[in-house]
């Protein structure tokens, strides 16, 4: 036994105080006069033995007392048992971090891998002695405990077991330090981090767990991390489980037009080392089967492909896609979509000046025509606000002069055409560069019904040395003659690129009898120029000469068209009076509405919906029914948030007037727990380990902190409260065998 203030124990020779007293009250002899001693003889022999025995009890008691006070202010302590538990070993508290993310519920063995973590975790909670505590923390709320550290290990054993929806991608290394934070408190001596999960490649982030492990080795009070796997045989290889996903699906565009199918872009992908052959992939509306195709995939691979879905109507569209992989997590064999299909899409049609009179002599004149068929007067539909005419097309059209371009004008338009411009003022080239990299389709016709294009702007400012909107410079002017039989025609084309999907054989024969009697030249390795910022661009189709007759490049989110000719007939080209035109120009519309257009419908679970972006005021109450299995419907404002919890399609509704409006928003898994190969248990903790042991600090400051925790134990050890109850109990003694005393 050792002592924290060990001066107190010169207290000890207090004891003498009362043998002190005893002996002088001893020594002092008083006379007493008596009538007759024959009678109380015999009585004073008895009444002497019984005072003796009551003062020696008297003596031990007092002097008991004085030592046993001392000692108690001289804080003793027991070497090796400071803060032992009833069983004589060092208490421990330990904090449970237990991985709760989707991949957990992947089958393993006949249970899935959350079941075989519960067993492990409940094993640990059972394994704990009297006197230890135990902390729980789900890697899906990491920044708090779901049980706080506690003697009880029932209550950590009831949420272990209560059932949960592994839905949301989980934080390990915030469960780490949280765990740590829990720790930093705590009274006993041993301090653990337990954190049990698949260890998924994907969830792991070494670099953070190097630095957590620092932090655990350098702590005033260390942590000992240990990470552990569900599985019995923790020692075992990583293994790759056989898992197909659908990892992706999203409309190609959002604009409904009668008859003509929406296509979506679908990824699948094959996560395990074997074949996956005969993948039947489905699209599902409304629990009808719109779309099927059957494919293959190869060990780890991944592909995709495009389904097709005619809609009867526009507006609200939901639905979802899957596989038929009969694998290890069902979870991710389907991926639900949610978006709003719209009945028209805006057009800007812009060239130098527009005629007031004799408008079919305008350079987009037969443009204008084949995008939108409708009489004069409809062309000119405001893109937004007042009031709309009418139109026979899906397409909108608002022509506007190259010079009143601007980001406002461009603010509603879903495609820019520019057709046979001169130049653009910077004003209005910037704005609209502004709008193509923000995701505005914008297509070129390059050439003047009469004279030749301004090239200096051409190849200037509206190139910028590759860095601009031109895919390509123009260069010398190809002149043909119809009389003498010269002229260009249209050669090869990607048949596989959207645009030119539908002139295929035999519909592609009227397509190229169509006659060019002048376009300009362009020089494809411009398409290759520019700034890393600005990928290159690629040739679609070429003339009989070998020159492009339509290149594409992207810039920012949006992509750019050019096409080297005028849709002028007699002039250019025959191709506006051919058939083929309008398919053509409405092939480029559907391609360039919506391609690669983000939606806001489709979240993640751990995402939140917010009603406010749909435009509508804060204070608009607002329905949300959640999906099944248990659906609910939540009330509130468009200005509040719903968080998405659950893979499934959320349902909302509103009002606006006497009109009621529906709207879906679709939940998914994170992509990213697909990936069910897990890391080398062996090399995790190796992570901790090494750290833990390697000196980050001085030896002078271990030696400190050493003794500071040395301290601290002792300071916090019992036994000086046992002696000073002993001293209590000593007094209590000594009062009544003091004041009761009989003999």
């Amino acid at each position: 036994m050792g002592f924290l203030q060990a001066i107190f124990l010169a207290g000890t020779a207090t004891f003498a105080v009362p043998v002190i007293i005893h002996l002088i009250f001893k020594l002092r002899k008083r006379r007493v006069v008596f009538s007759s001693l024959l009678f109380i003889r015999e009585s004073v022999l008895r009444e002497t033995r019984r005072l003796r025995l009551r003062d020696l009890i008297l003596l031990l008691l007092r002097a008991a007392t004085c030592i046993l006070i001392a000692l108690a202010f001289a804080r003793p302590y027991r070497v090796g048992q400071v803060l032992a538990g009833g069983n004589g070993e060092q208490r421990q508290a330990v904090v449970l971090v237990l991985d709760d993310s989707p991949s957990m519920n992947a089958q393993e063995g006949g249970f899935t891998r959350w079941q075989l973590a519960m067993q492990k975790a409940a094993a640990l909670c059972e394994e704990r002695k009297p006197g230890d505590r135990v902390a729980l923390i789900f890697a899906s709320d990491p920044g708090r405990a779901a049980v706080e550290l506690s003697g009880n290990f029932g209550a950590t054993v009831s949420e272990l077991r209560r059932e949960r929806a592994l839905t949301r991608r989980g934080d390990l290394t915030q469960g780490l330090r949280s765990g740590m934070d829990l720790l930093a408190d705590a009274r006993e001596p041993v301090r653990r981090v337990v954190l049990i999960g698949d260890q998924q490649a994907t969830q792991v982030d070494r670099g953070a767990w190097v630095d957590v492990a620092r932090l655990a080795a350098v702590a005033t009070h260390p942590v000992r991390i240990e990470v552990e796997t569900p599985y019995a045989d923790a020692g075992r290889a990583p293994e790759r489980l056989r898992n197909i996903a659908v990892t992706d699906v999203r409309a190609k565009s959002d604009v409904w037009i009668e008859n003509q199918p929406i296509r979506f872009g679908v990824r699948v992908e094959n996560y395990s080392d074997g074949e996956a052959p005969n993948l039947a992939v489905r699209l599902v509306v409304n629990g009808k089967e719109l779309a099927k195709r059957t494919l293959g995939l190869g060990p780890r691979g991944n592909t995709e492909i495009e389904l097709e879905a005619v809609f009867p109507h526009a507006g609200e569209a939901a639905g979802y896609v899957e596989v038929a992989a009969h694998d290890a997590l069902p979870d991710d064999d389907r991926r639900y979509f949610a978006l709003r299909l719209r009945d028209s899409l805006a057009a800007v049609v812009s060239e130098d000046h527009f005629r007031e009179q004799n408008t079919f002599l305008d350079e987009s004149y037969f443009l204008r025509v084949a995008l939108d068929p409708t009489p004069r007067g409809t062309d000119t539909t405001p893109l937004a606000g007042g009031h709309e005419e009418p139109s026979a097309s899906y397409v909108r059209v608002l022509p506007v002069e190259g010079a009143k371009l601007s980001a406002e004008t461009l603010k509603h338009a879903d495609l820019l055409f520019l057709c046979g411009l001169t130049e653009l003022p910077p004003a209005s080239l910037a704005a609209v560069e502004a709008a193509v990299k923000n995701g505005l389709g914008l297509v070129i016709f390059m050439g003047r019904s009469e004279g030749r294009i301004g090239e200096a702007f051409y190849n200037g400012a509206f190139f910028k040395d590759g860095k601009g909107l031109l895919p390509a410079r123009p260069g010398s002017q190809y002149e043909g003659n119809l009389a003498e039989g010269r002229y260009n025609g249209l050669d090869a084309f990607a048949a596989d690129h959207p645009i030119f999907k539908v002139f295929t054989a035999p519909y592609d024969a009227e397509l190229r009898e169509v006659k060019f009697l002048r376009n300009y030249q362009m020089n494809e390795k411009d398409l290759h120029a520019g700034a890393p910022e600005h990928p290159a661009g690629k040739v679609l189709a070429t003339f009989n000469d070998g020159s492009p007759f339509l290149v594409e490049r992207p810039f920012g989110k949006g992509k750019v068209l050019l096409f080297p000719f005028l849709p002028r007939p007699n002039t250019d080209t025959d191709l506006p009076i051919n058939l083929n035109f309008p398919a053509l120009v409405h092939q480029v519309v559907r391609y360039l509405a919506g391609v690669e257009a983000s939606s806001s419908r489709s979240l993640l679970i751990g995402q939140q919906i917010e009603p406010a972006d749909l435009g509508l005021p804060a204070e608009t109450p607002f329905r949300i029914e959640t999906p099944p299995p248990q659906p609910e419907k939540k009330e509130l404002t468009a200005g509040q948030a719903c968080p998405v919890d659950r893979p499934g399609l959320y349902s909302g509704a509103y009002s606006e007037g006497t009109l009621s409006h529906n709207v879906f928003w679709a939940g998914n898994l994170d992509p990213k727990e697909s990936d069910l190969i897990s890391e080398d248990l062996a090399a995790l903790r190796a992570l901790f380990t090494s750290n833990q042991t390697e000196p980050s600090a001085t030896a002078e400051e271990g030696v400190k902190i050493g003794q500071q925790s040395s301290e601290e134990l002792k300071s916090q050890a019992p036994d000086w409260r046992y002696f000073l109850l002993a001293a209590v109990v000593c007094l209590l003694l000594e009062v009544i065998v003091r004041d009761f005393w009989e003999g």
